[in-house]
């Protein structure tokens, strides 16, 4: 009995690459996934595009806290639900 890979599938691995472009990927899962995008010019395309689309969206939006009396009424709102 082989022991073969499925047949690579880049509709398939479009979601896994979101996976591991938001960092929801185990460090071994990442490693397999890397080398099956290096495997495929699509995918690699696919990767490139939408870590730099992620990349160029965060420099444009910054994190920005609220005070903590909004903090505090949102969480009575929330409570009071």
């Amino acid at each position: 009995m082989h022991n073969t890979p499925p047949p690579h599938n880049c509709n398939e691995l479009i979601t896994e690459i979101s996976l591991l472009l938001d960092g929801e990927l185990d460090r071994h899962s990442e490693n397999i996934l890397l080398e099956e995008i290096k495997k495929c010019a699509t995918c690699t395309q696919y990767y490139s595009n939408h870590a730099a689309y992620k990349k160029h969206v965060s420099q444009k939006f910054t994190r920005m806290c609220c005070g903590d009396h909004i903090k505090e009424e949102l969480k009575a709102k929330i409570r009071g639900l």
